[in-house]
């Protein structure tokens, strides 16, 4: 578990607007960039934010995946797979 690399890219993701469309555009080869477990990748490319919650990350950082539409989030959809419903 690497739960450092996903706040890192949370809050990158937040200040690098080039670092959000990079990850619109090629997600897999952004995330290699960052050293992430399997299962948080998996995560991430699947938008599972629970799983990553329950993995350690913290849901402030979390947030920001919602908040700039990325990995297939948006706020509502964020607000709604943090409590884990799809």
């Amino acid at each position: 578990m690497s739960t450092y690399a996903v706040h890192s890219l949370c809050w990158r993701i937040r200040k690098d607007e080039a670092l959000r469309e990079e990850l619109r555009g090629d997600p897999r080869r952004v995330l290699a960039r960052f050293r992430l477990s399997d299962t948080e990748r998996d995560a991430l490319l699947a938008g599972d934010v629970a799983t990553l919650e329950r993995l350690g990350a913290h849901g402030y950082l979390l947030a920001n995946l919602g908040r700039f539409s990325l990995l297939g989030l948006d706020r509502e959809s964020y607000a709604r797979r943090i409590k884990g419903l799809r």
